[in-house]
């Protein structure tokens, strides 16, 4: 079973639903009939990267595509699909490249998405841009059409499933001697998602959270090392994991955390997905749709105007409403989900 996942971490994340469903569905079958399932994640470097050490029953091989620009490489599929032709291959992105590469392979059970006219390809298209649900919910009808069930279950994510075993070593190396620690996930290559001024607002976050004794853990990409090193420098006593993790050892670290602060970043989809205590503050991304999915997860958001004189004056917010929500809110809502998590 090949399944093509999106590009971007979230919406990755946003899939795992679909995923848990539609696995736990087919492997219940399978298993009735005395035959094993195979699990095969494809996709983009950040994508299918979460699946890299994953448990074999959960996702078996992890393949990063290695076409031009980072798309898929369909006659490399295809040569593949030949040898060891798969039972199905699902595509949750709007990859042309793979969907021909499954019809040409003449693999039983395609199914994907038809908004790029691509329904031809398919033996089970189904619709997913420009609907009024939350991303999540859209793969409600291919769910349908695969197994009879509508119903999407959750699924946790953590070193149960995604492996990451060295994330708690990294963190003990980093200088973490076994205190409670929240982790802190500022960046993003959307602007207007990020909370200025971040030298202001990261660094009291910080000293606030250090004040009711947790430790900040610094989490991010390659891309958000220097921002990191330069909030973890205003915040004494934080770690800068920044850069020094990959996906699945990132989403340990998270999974043992007292809780997380993101902005909507990719870490805050993974944060949510552990079902610990979550805080995601809003850029102008609309919630409804695009929230992160879990059981302890909250997203917030600023004012749509300013509220006070002066309140955006001294730096460039890029069009954000996230710097209208102050650092002590954050704090006493990111409390107030912990106490509901131990009880």
């Amino acid at each position: 079973m090949w399944i093509r996942w999106p590009r971007q971490l979230g919406d990755v994340v946003f899939a795992l639903p679909f995923f848990g469903s539609l696995q736990a569905a087919w492997n219940a079958e399978a298993a009735a009939l005395g035959v094993t399932l195979r699990w095969v994640a494809v996709g983009h470097a950040i994508g299918a990267a979460l699946f890299s050490e994953a448990a074999p029953e959960f996702i078996a091989e992890s393949v990063i595509e290695s076409g031009g620009q980072g798309k898929p490489d369909p006659w490399h599929l295809l040569r593949r699909w030949r040898k060891a032709p798969p039972v199905c291959v699902i595509n949750l992105s709007q990859s042309i490249r793979l969907a021909l590469a499954a019809w040409m392979a003449r693999v039983p059970i395609r199914g994907g998405i038809s908004d790029n006219r691509l329904s031809l390809l398919y033996t089970h298209p189904f619709k997913y841009r420009d609907l009024p649900v939350h991303l999540a919910q859209r793969y409600e009808p291919l769910l349908e059409l695969l197994t009879g069930q509508h119903h999407l279950q959750w699924v946790r994510l953590g070193r149960h499933n995604l492996g990451g075993a060295q994330g708690p070593e990294l963190l003990r190396a980093a200088g973490w001697t076994g205190e409670p620690y929240v982790t802190l996930a500022f960046g993003t290559r959307g602007h207007v998602k990020r909370w200025f001024p971040e030298m202001g607002t990261w660094p009291e976050l910080a000293r606030l959270l250090s004040a009711e004794g947790f430790r900040c853990v610094w989490l991010g990409g390659p891309d958000e090392v220097a921002l990191g090193k330069e909030i973890a420098a205003l915040a004494p006593g934080s770690l800068d994991l920044t850069g020094k993790t990959s996906l699945p050892e990132a989403c340990a670290i998270q999974e043992a955390a007292a809780g997380t602060v993101a902005i909507d970043t990719g870490l805050a989809h993974t944060a949510a997905a552990t079902g610990r205590p979550t805080i995601t503050l809003m850029g102008h991304s609309p919630e409804p749709l695009i929230a992160p999915v879990g059981p302890m997860a909250v997203a917030i958001r600023g004012s749509a105007v300013d509220s006070y004189p002066g309140e955006s004056e001294g730096f460039e917010t890029h069009g954000s409403v996230a710097h209208r929500v102050h650092p002590v809110r954050v704090v006493g809502l990111l409390k107030a989900l912990m106490a509901e998590a131990r009880s």
